[in-house]
């Protein structure tokens, strides 16, 4: 019985080669357009899942409130928090088996690598992602090591971890293990290390995305922790990481967390005029725990993943439609093959069965088909989310059982409501020859093209809303210049000593306009900030500040718009005696009147000595972090040492790649045993999109597809109609009607349904979208030319889609389609 009923749906795919091959190209893309989301979003949900203590792992995470360091509700949410707290919370509970900090060098974004070989020449590079850890790091989380022992690799203050790409980056197939490097910057101080252990890359599956550790006591920050008391209310510059006892709740550990605070934290908060909460969150839960904007990596939205999610399925649901659609509309067609099998003794259970297996045999066709497009487009589709997802995984047991299961699924959805229809025909009204499509089915297909183009309607919108704030985040004004910004770092304390030197050679080209060194730019974190307060008030008045110590010629270089005052300038010798320029948010922050905003003064109290600055220029408001926030309180203050981090070359030159070659000649000059590097300010900044970004281009691509498969089915049915109407526009054509005639005869009860669609879709889209905007602290408004685009484009595929059909009908010669009558 089933080889029988496997040779009949066989057959009927051959004899109706156009509606199996729209049905199967249908299905097969919207599988693959599923199979390949599935992926993305299993591997965003599977983070630090491998991690051997993965349920007993929690980052330690602290709400901040009072002194103004948050703009909105009063409380700011922060995985970042002062050093003290790892090791007391050790101390206090029991329940806490370790805890361990990790340190992200926000001064120098990388590290200067050096490899000193008797007889040869150094060999230098610049590695990014370097870490400083607790000895205790690698007793929280699980690492697969290739040489060394994860034991005892950091117990050395002057020993190094290497990833397996950096180690044959710097020793090529040599091993590792106990070779000596210099790492320069503020991550070693320009010390040797010895490499103790190398590790396997797992940044493709934690938050931790690590090309190298070393000891928490090296560099800038080993100094920082011994230089003097430590304080439980500043510093927020630390990751703390605790592992609970097995058994241990840790809601209950949370509920004992204010206790300590109290015990440890409150005189020193109480200093800065702050406050903390402390609470717990899963390690397992940092990607999608988006309360922190980025835990050592960026973090991701739950609500995108169900963007994803939602995408995938409608898309497959949508060739589910076509499937639906087409069988029902065929139904006349198998009208007769049905009364004959139950004239001869069919039950109506073995004729769903037939169909549901037919139906299940076009599916796993598609799903042979989809397997294949999705190696072929997973390249691709990497390279469209940054990630690194492998075609292995196909091969893993759960997946291949839930991509059967995934077919199966869409074989039952898609083949259920054409199996229950046609085997419910009346064998003698249809061996009469009375059965025709019900207004019921025709109902139920107009229903189904409705909820096609809804689905479409609604993702072109969503396109639409899109684009439009990542394009009004490309070309909004940010308050400063950033065309033609090269930001050249300096990543060494040899690299800073020649600043003064390599920015007197480099301004003597004629295409710089001028050059000027910061600690921080604009588009990068800014790890400095001061709780300032005015002079008649008290440190528990004070409210939070960014920092920023810059050389004289800064502001004018990135092109600040002065307001008030005036910069720093060489002409005031004095400007190095805690003088500020501060942005317009300062102003409203402290509620300073702006006539009388030049030489008011602003304190910052610092272990009981109070510092104060004196206000001498005012700029208008810039935007130094992305458009998500509202621009905050930003101070300049002069480094007149010179020791900075960049060094910013604003530069007037059509020929781009000659300035870059003569700023490399005299870096060369100067640093010979360091890379030359540079970066553009727009495109830096522009890293702070590109979550937005990605969104965008799958939302783009995957809506493209939706329509596609829309048209596709939308062109199947089109054909059907022109093909159960051959007899009737004949009739027209001898009677005389024109071509156009008849074009809009077929054509205007689909552009009907379409034009239904985008009247529902709009609402939805609409509120979906809203939603989503609210994300952002600077942002477009949803206007009337989205949806009229939306369905000017909705309705022009279809109508282009349905008339191509049309079209064929039309211009049928009327004998041959009235000579079967």
């Amino acid at each position: 019985m089933l080889t029988n009923y496997l040779k009949i749906a066989w057959r009927n795919l051959l004899r109706n080669k156009t509606f199996s091959a729209i049905n199967i190209l249908g299905l097969s893309v919207g599988m693959t357009c599923c199979m390949l989301l599935w992926l993305y979003i299993r591997s965003e949900l599977s983070f630090d899942k491998h991690q051997e203590a993965a349920s007993e792992l929690f980052i330690l995470g602290q709400k901040v409130s009072n002194g103004g360091r948050s703009s909105n509700s009063g409380e700011e949410e922060s995985s970042h928090i002062s050093a003290p707290y790892a090791f007391a919370l050790k101390s206090e509970f029991p329940e806490i088996e370790q805890a361990g900090r990790l340190w992200v060098n926000l001064i120098d974004e990388k590290a200067l690598l050096q490899v000193r070989e008797p007889g040869k020449r150094v060999q230098s590079f610049y590695e990014n992602k370097g870490y400083l850890v607790d000895s205790t790091f690698f007793d929280l989380f699980t690492y697969q090591f290739t040489e060394g022992s994860p034991r005892s690799a950091l117990t050395d203050p002057n020993s190094v971890v290497l990833s397996e790409q950096v180690a044959r980056k710097l020793f090529g197939s040599k091993p590792a293990l106990d070779q000596i490097i210099r790492i320069g910057g503020t991550t070693g101080s320009g010390e040797e290390f010895k490499v103790t252990g190398v590790f396997r890359d797992e940044s493709a599956r934690s938050h931790i995305d690590a090309r190298f550790f070393v000891p928490i006591s090296s560099g800038w920050v080993g100094r920082f922790l011994r230089s003097g008391p430590l304080d439980f209310a500043n510093n927020n510059m630390f990751h703390t990481y605790l592992k609970l006892r097995p058994g241990t709740d840790p809601r209950q550990l949370e509920k004992k967390l204010p206790a300590f605070v109290e015990k440890y934290a409150r005189n020193d908060l109480k200093t800065f005029g702050v406050d903390k909460k402390l609470f717990l969150v899963g390690v397992p839960d940092i990607h999608l725990y988006n309360r922190f904007q980025t835990v050592i990596t960026p973090t991701n939205s739950t609500t995108y993943l169900y963007i994803l999610g939602s995408i995938a399925l409608f898309t497959l649901l949508i060739a589910c439609v076509n499937f639906m659609n087409l069988s029902t509309a065929q139904s006349a067609k198998r009208a007769a093959e049905v009364g004959v099998r139950k004239v001869m003794g069919a039950e109506q259970n073995s004729l769903v069965w037939q169909f549901l297996g037919e139906s299940m045999l076009l599916t796993f066709l598609a799903l042979a088909i989809a397997v294949g497009l999705v190696l072929i487009f997973l390249p691709i589709f990497n390279q469209l989310t940054s990630r690194s997802l492998s075609g292995l995984a196909l091969l893993e047991p759960q997946i291949v059982l839930a991509f059967l299961a995934l077919a199966a699924l869409t074989g039952l959805v898609a083949g259920s409501y054409p199996a229950f229809y046609l085997s419910w025909f009346n064998p003698a009204r249809v061996l009469k020859g009375k059965i025709s499509n019900s207004l019921s089915a025709i109902a139920l297909r107009r229903g189904l093209v409705v909820f096609q183009f809804v689905v479409s309607v609604g993702l072109v919108l969503a396109t639409f809303v899109i684009e439009e704030q990542m394009d009004y985040m490309r070309n909004k004004s940010l308050g400063f210049t950033q065309d033609q910004q090269v930001i050249v770092p300096f990543r060494s304390s040899e690299a800073r000593g020649t600043y003064t030197a390599f920015r007197n050679e480099i301004l003597r080209n004629s295409q710089v306009v001028s050059a000027a060194g910061t600690q921080y730019y604009p588009g990068i974190a800014n790890a400095s900030d001061f709780m300032l307060h005015l002079p008649e008030q008290t440190v528990e008045q004070g409210q939070s500040v960014k920092t920023n110590w810059v050389d004289f010629e800064y502001l004018q270089t990135m092109g600040f718009q002065l307001k008030q005052g005036r910069g720093f300038s060489r002409q005031f010798p004095g400007d190095t005696n805690n003088r500020m320029v501060v942005n317009e948010a300062t102003l409203r922050k402290f509620q300073i009147p702006a006539s009388k905003a030049l030489g008011q003064k602003l304190t910052f109290e610092w272990q009981g000595t109070a510092h104060q600055f004196e206000i001498v220029g005012v700029v208008r408001d810039f935007h130094y972090e992305d458009l998500h926030k509202t621009i905050e309180p930003y101070a300049f203050m002069l480094n007149s040492r010179p020791d900075f981090n960049y060094m910013v070359v604003h530069v007037n030159a059509a020929n781009m790649t000659g300035v870059l070659n003569f700023l490399e000649g005299k870096w060369k000059a100067l640093s010979p045993d360091e890379p030359f590097e540079y970066t553009f300010l727009n495109e830096d900044f522009r890293k702070n999109f590109q979550a937005e970004a990605r969104t965008s281009r799958i939302v783009t691509y995957f809506t493209i597809i939706s329509i596609l498969i829309s048209c596709l089915g939308l062109f199947g049915l089109a054909a059907f109609a022109a093909q159960q109407r051959t007899k009737e526009i004949g009739v027209r054509k001898v009677l005389g009607a024109s071509v156009g005639d008849i074009v809009v005869l077929l054509s205007k009860d689909f552009l009907k349904l379409v034009v239904i669609a985008l009247v529902i879709a709009s609402p939805v889209a609409w509120w979906a979208m809203n939603r989503w905007l609210q994300s952002f602290a600077y942002k477009i408004a949803i206007e009337w030319w989205m949806f009229a685009g939306a369905g000017l484009l909705a309705v022009g595929i279809a109508l282009l889609t349905v008339s191509s059909q049309s079209l064929k009908a039309a211009l049928m010669n009327p004998v041959k389609s009235l000579r079967t009558e």
